[in-house]
């Protein structure tokens, strides 16, 4: 077996044991199949993190022999006080901090990716004041009445939102953030669910009432950060990136959305500046997960209710990287 030293490729590390992933993510460093770690060598994954490179060396070798990595630095507690709700196996969250960056979109492409795998999914539009969901997968006002809640999409995803109880589609809500976090508590331990593999929680801007209601209340299995390449919005996820680590919830990747454009001629161009995914990267301790382009058929598919029908090289990069991490495939 060749020794695997500080100056050693990540990407040759777990090509060649692939179990040495596991080792990597034990001590903070979950990082290693997004294509920003790749070219990076052992060493400088680890200035990266904050993590000590010669424990990390340990057990990565102990484990390229065959043996059992230690135990890595403990995971923070999950804070007390969730929520129980039987007959789901898993929840997560989208968010980002800053609106307009695409956690609805990113949250439909992750449940379609879920759902295509086989797995019984679901998605609680958390957005009260501003829903979207329904319109994505072709559901409008009247799919639903209440205490016919979650509606079912198409390919058999179910749905909960707001909007699919207003009369009207441009009703608006105009509640107190209160109302707000018990509609979202409401929509998670009143509905009948059934049974799920995956609860995908959509959520809204910002750093408090719906967004801390989810990360306090609700029994989450992590977070996905959402952002894009301004420096603005990118300030303000990492706001966000600070309270889901503050609050003990594992964040399971990133997803750089609006990244770039394809040009007619070829070519890219990047309307929003040079990506930052990197910084979030390592801002949040875990992996890209994809970078999403501005695609106007990602647009249309939205805008017809049709985004189970929407195919890409981003988006299935996406679903191959997500089901990853989550451990639903090798």
């Amino acid at each position: 077996m060749e020794k695997i030293t500080a100056g050693t490729l990540i990407r040759d590390v777990v090509e060649r044991y692939p179990a040495t992933v596991g080792a990597f993510a034990r001590h903070g460093l979950p990082c290693t199949g997004c294509h920003l770690a790749a070219a990076e060598t052992v060493a400088q994954g680890a200035a990266a993190h904050g993590i000590a490179v010669g424990p990390l060396l340990e057990d990565l070798n102990r484990v390229a022999e065959g043996g059992e990595a230690g135990a890595g630095p403990a995971a923070p507690p999950r804070p007390p006080g969730k929520l129980e709700r039987e007959g789901i196996r898993r929840v997560v969250a989208v968010m980002s901090g800053k609106g307009g960056v695409g956690k609805s979109l990113v949250t439909g492409l992750c449940a379609v990716s879920t759902r295509r795998a086989g797995m019984a999914t679901g998605i609680l539009d958390g957005d009260i004041t501003g829903p979207s969901i329904p319109k994505m997968f072709g559901l409008d006002n009247g799919a639903a009445r209440q205490g016919e809640v979650p509606a079912t999409s198409r390919s058999g995803i179910r749905i909960a939102s707001m909007n699919l109880l207003l009369e009207a589609d441009d009703q608006p809500v105009i509640w107190r953030g209160p109302m707000v976090s018990g509609a979202l508590r409401q929509f998670f331990t009143d509905l009948d669910w059934g049974r799920l593999d995956y609860l995908w929680v959509d959520l809204p801007p910002g750093t408090s009432d719906a967004p801390l209601t989810a990360l306090q209340s609700l029994p989450l299995d992590g977070v996905v950060v959402v952002g894009s390449p301004q420096a603005l919005a990118s300030m303000v996820v990492r706001k966000a990136i600070n309270l889901v680590r503050e609050m003990g919830v594992p964040i399971l990747g990133v997803v750089e959305n609006m990244s770039y454009m394809e040009l007619p001629g070829g070519g890219r161009a990047e309307p929003f500046g040079p990506s930052r995914a990197y910084d979030l990267v390592l801002a949040a301790g875990a992996p890209l997960l994809a970078q999403l382009p501005l695609d106007p058929g990602v647009a249309a598919a939205c805008d017809a209710g049709v985004i189970e029908n929407y195919r890409s090289a981003s988006a299935e990069e996406l679903e191959k990287n997500l089901l990853k991490v989550l451990g639903e495939k090798e």
